[in-house]
């Protein structure tokens, strides 16, 4: 079975819920709406990784165990965790062969991707969603239902 990977952002609401939770869990933005309401109807594939980039953690697994926080990504922020993003994305895509990888980040947050090209191997098809909230939610729903 063919993987795929989807890159996204936190989100600044998340869920208030005390202690740990999984990153899927605690943010509730409009991206995460969508994954979830998909899981929910069962029509997310089984073969779809995401990787979420954090003011606070940086690149993280969407299964990683974080607490509530109040971090807001900034340009500078954004620069001071790329080293660890291009690092950690670049180990994560020497274990496993993706067909395509779906970005869908604000400019702020591409910040701390910058240079990822260099990483992706040939024979991934990258595409990067742009533009406002209404036609990305509806290209990520698509993108993710296109999946086999």
């Amino acid at each position: 079975m063919k993987k795929h990977l989807l890159i996204i952002s936190c989100s600044e609401s998340k869920n208030p819920n005390p202690g740990m939770l999984h990153a899927m869990e605690r943010y509730t933005g409009a991206w995460y709406g969508v994954i979830n309401k998909l899981k929910k109807e069962r029509k997310f594939p089984d073969n779809l990784d995401i990787l979420i980039i954090s003011a606070k953690y940086g690149l993280i697994n969407s299964d990683k165990n974080i607490e509530n926080y109040d971090w807001k990504m900034d340009e500078s922020r954004a620069r001071e965790l790329r080293d660890s993003v291009i690092s950690k994305l670049k180990n994560i895509l020497s274990k496993s062969k993706y067909e395509s990888i779906l970005i869908n980040l604000g400019s702020t947050y591409m910040e701390a991707l910058y240079g990822f090209e260099k990483i992706i191997p040939d024979t991934t098809k990258i595409s990067i969603l742009k533009g406002t909230i209404g036609p990305r939610k509806r290209d990520l729903r698509s993108w993710i239902l296109s999946i086999k």
